[in-house]
């Protein structure tokens, strides 16, 4: 058993009381909070202030990208394999088009934010994602006009498995309500997915960060480069599109110039 030894010839030594730094008790804090202490700064409360302001704005704005997506969701399919085949498409921010949740497991993620370094990088899920989800049999049903309705919201309990969910029909644009399917196959899906998008980006990140290191090394080993390391000119994937441009350039493809006069 270890022994321990206290020396206690030595006194702690004597912190004086300094008008400036003296400890305040509890009962003089409560009672200057009381009567109007601030616990928070003004700078702070601006802060919240300005960011819940940028969040109405932001709901506000994914409600109205909703709303287009849904309104052109006809458009869209019939543009499906083009949309794949073209990245600055593909990788269109589409994580507000679909919701979910349950008991147990809360509001389904389609968006995450990581701090990396200091930095926020956020990952959402891509518009060829969704257009894939919607392929299988989990996310369609047969709609009353015949064609075919997308599931855009579910709600459910991983417990029993049991759930409802809310689908759209791009042909008639009418809703379809669908029951009785597993949970699970709805809301460990869609995790699944964002979880690949969010490997996607970091590999997309390393390669294409590694590749410029070696283009920079092979340079200097040519003899006498000064140009600047990767970091001042890594831009990452060049092209990019919203989702307001895309459908605009869908819409302009479908215009039959023939028929109009000043174009025979």
């Amino acid at each position: 058993m270890a022994t321990i030894f206290i020396d206690d010839s030595k006194p702690f030594p004597i912190i004086p009381e300094q008008p400036d730094n003296r400890h305040e008790s509890a009962l003089e804090f409560f009672k200057r909070q009381a009567t109007g202490l601030k616990l928070i700064s003004d700078e702070m409360e601006q802060e919240s202030k300005e960011q819940e302001e940028l969040r109405k704005l932001q709901e506000k704005s994914l409600e109205r990208k909703k709303k287009l997506l849904f309104d052109n969701l006809d458009l869209i399919m019939r543009h499906r394999d083009e949309i794949l085949a073209t990245p600055r498409y593909a990788n269109i921010d589409a994580h507000y088009a679909i919701k979910g949740g349950g008991l147990y497991v809360g509001p389904l993620s389609t968006s995450r934010a990581f701090n990396i370094a200091g930095s926020i990088v956020r990952v959402n899920l891509r518009l060829a994602t969704l257009l894939r989800i919607w392929d299988t049999d989990q996310f369609r049903v047969g709609c009353k006009c015949g064609g075919t309705a997308l599931i855009r919201s579910f709600t459910g309990s991983p417990l029993s498995g049991s759930s409802r969910a809310t689908a759209y029909c791009p042909e008639c644009k009418q809703e379809a309500h669908v029951a009785n399917r597993s949970f699970g196959g709805y809301f460990w899906y869609l995790q699944t997915k964002l979880n690949e998008e969010t490997e996607k980006v970091a590999k997309a990140i390393i390669t294409k960060w590694t590749l410029a290191e070696t283009e920079y090394e092979k340079k200097v080993e040519k003899g006498n480069y000064k140009g600047p390391r990767p970091g001042a000119e890594f831009h990452g994937d060049s092209e990019y599109c919203n989702l307001e441009t895309m459908i605009n350039n869908l819409k302009m493809k479908e215009i039959d110039f023939s028929t109009t006069p000043q174009y025979k």
